[in-house]
């Protein structure tokens, strides 16, 4: 309880950054391309850190490295934020960049942390409560994004306070600072592989079952990269919605998720990893599309209400499908390993993420349409989802790895 609590404060970081942060970027008159570019600086440190960051970290106490990750993660948002307000963009890229390699130390130790401090047989519930924080936050967040762009200025003993989405953005960032004080009460278990090995030591054996256990993750983190990081400013620019009515939107999405993942483990044990992985990714992908060819249909009456309907019920299942998933790849590639592929998952992400927001600049440059990069989202995304097969014949066949 006590690392989700802290992860819940973090993620309040993030859910803030993801509802408001390209749109007050979007406020100092920067442009699709220029907003893609100076965001794609957080992931250039993580994918050239992340693999050196998860082989040292698998036979490390994880504490002391998330504790102070998790104190210079929001200084770093704090900084970004008063720098793109002063108009100082370089020093916004190098905040981009800390922003970076922080979030990476968490990303990478979150899940064998959490498999560290819990029993086996409940790891399936601590998981999905992980992700139920990342939920929860998303909700608070958003439900405070709302009511501040709704009140939009308080009068202060004679001066007026601007509740803009930089307002917004700084309130839930400064939150962020309290996430360490729960991490710093955690519990230090050791790694179990206790060998003497240098850290830089990978088995050869392990390798082919690492790169298949994240080539779904590849052609998954790419196709999200390009949509999923630029919907606020999908739903801005092709249907009008204002900050405060997105904020409000995803806020009664993440409710949704928020139930969805607590019911994970459930749906798990009634429906099996098929169901629980490729049912509900499948389904958030018909979803995506009818959202992104509401473009397309703009003219039409109903575009809006379908486009926001689908983006309310989307998130839930793909997010649903998040415990599931890390569960399974844990599994796979066995205990000693699970720092190293959060790692390259981590890699991955950021990596893709990069290269999906300069793609998306480009695109953008050359005025595509929204809905032609939601379509090659949509399929990247049953490719990655039908690969996870594999790996699920692969663990319903053997038992758990060392």
């Amino acid at each position: 309880m006590l690392y989700a609590a802290g992860n819940f404060l973090l993620n309040l970081i993030h859910a803030a950054q993801f509802l408001l942060l390209n749109l007050f970027l979007q406020s100092h008159a920067l442009d699709d391309p220029a907003i893609a570019a100076l965001t794609s600086h957080r992931y250039v440190a993580t994918f050239f850190l992340a693999i050196p960051a998860g082989l040292w970290l698998r036979k490390k106490h994880l504490k002391s490295p998330i504790v102070w990750s998790a104190a210079l993660f929001p200084i770093a948002s704090l900084l970004s934020l008063m720098a793109v307000q002063s108009h100082s963009m370089t020093l916004a890229s190098w905040c981009f960049l800390l922003m970076g390699v922080t979030s990476l130390i968490i990303n990478v130790a979150n899940m064998p942390m959490v498999l560290r401090i819990v029993r086996p047989d409940h790891a399936s519930e601590a998981l999905s409560l992980m992700f139920a924080s990342w939920a929860a936050a998303s909700v608070c967040g958003g439900l405070l994004a709302w009511a501040m762009q709704k009140i939009h200025h308080l009068s202060w003993f004679g001066s007026t306070i601007l509740l803009d989405e930089y307002a917004t953005l700084m309130v839930l960032t400064t939150l962020g600072l309290a996430a360490p004080l729960c991490f710093i009460k955690l519990p230090n278990p050791p790694p179990s592989d206790q060998n003497h090995t240098h850290w830089l030591h990978l088995d050869k054996k392990d390798i082919p079952i690492m790169l298949r256990a994240l080539i779904p993750c590849l052609i998954i983190a790419t196709g999200a990269g390009l949509s999923i990081q630029f919907m606020n400013l999908f739903f801005s620019n092709v249907h009008g919605l204002s900050s405060a009515d997105y904020s409000a939107y995803s806020s009664f999405s993440n409710v949704l998720m928020l139930c969805a993942g607590l019911l994970v483990p459930e749906v798990r044990r009634r429906f099996g990893w098929r169901g629980a992985i490729i049912g509900v990714q499948l389904t958030a992908v018909v979803l995506l599309l009818l959202m992104g060819f509401t473009e397309v249909w703009r003219d039409w009456s109903a575009a809006v209400p379908l486009a926001i309907g689908c983006f309310i019920l989307r998130q839930p299942l793909m997010s649903m499908a998040g415990p599931a998933v890390s569960e399974l790849t844990m599994n796979y590639v066995g205990e000693r390993n699970r720092e190293l592929i959060s790692a390259c998952s981590g890699a991955i992400w950021s990596g893709s993420w990069w290269l999906a927001a300069r793609i998306f600049q480009a695109l953008r440059s050359m005025d595509f349409p929204y809905w032609s990069v939601f379509l090659a989202t949509g399929i990247l995304y049953i490719f990655g989802t039908i690969y996870y097969l594999v790996i699920i014949k692969a663990v319903e066949k053997s038992p758990p790895r060392p």
